[in-house]
């Protein structure tokens, strides 16, 4: 998608309502009219729009009583709408690298690189606490396009970062390697264990790093 066209995009009430799905696991048309402050027809609207076009699919989403409801969410081709830092063309490039200097160069530079992004975070991370810094770097990954929010698990009592999306999916498949320096990073920043876990369905993604301070 050229950078015109989505900028045009990201004004628009359905890029709206992409983005509220993205962050989530799926919601419904009621959902969806909460979030964005439109009419239920007009929500439903672009909804069907948007899955005409090969932006959404549906399923049948269980409820606690009665039939289960009609939800929304993205497919893989919604990823277009969403900051990617590494296009195609780094992924060529970094499948050059190895021809040519061996299978571990790609593995090397991309240590590099997530060496320098945790000293640049941690030179930016602001608070004192273990939730003051979680609630920083959260702020710090969403604004590098992670979609990322501070969560704290109430029952398990830990302080989380979510992310709904990640501008690295098309190397993450490639390079899987990149999800443990994601774990290190926050460690290194944090100066505190952190667990990596990633959910994928259809074009949703869901990553949770949850934080295991020492006692």
């Amino acid at each position: 998608m050229n950078s015109d066209l989505l900028q045009k995009v990201v004004k628009s009430q359905k890029y709206q309502i992409l983005a509220e799905i993205k962050r989530s696991q799926g919601l419904s048309v009621a959902e969806l009219c909460k979030r964005v402050n439109l009419s239920y027809m007009g929500v439903k609207q672009h909804c069907i729009s948007l899955e005409k076009d090969g932006y959404l699919d549906t399923w049948r989403r269980p409820k606690g009583m009665g039939r289960p409801e009609k939800a929304y969410r993205l497919t893989p081709r919604a990823q277009d709408f969403f900051p990617n830092e590494f296009t195609n063309l780094t992924c060529r490039l970094l499948e050059s690298v190895g021809e040519v200097y061996g299978p571990a160069a790609p593995e090397k530079i991309l240590y590099q690189i997530y060496q320098s992004q945790t000293a640049k975070l941690k030179a930016k991370l602001t608070g004192t606490t273990l939730e003051e810094k979680t609630r920083s770097i959260a702020a710090l990954r969403e604004e590098e396009g992670y979609m990322a929010e501070y969560y704290f698990d109430t029952e398990a009592r830990r302080h989380q970062v979510i992310e709904f999306h990640s501008p690295l999916l098309l190397l993450l498949d490639d390079y899987p390697i990149i999800k443990e320096m994601e774990e290190r990073l926050f460690e290194a920043i944090l100066d505190t264990r952190v667990i990596r876990n990633e959910e994928r369905i259809s074009g949703l993604y869901k990553c949770t790093f949850t934080l295991f301070p020492t006692e």
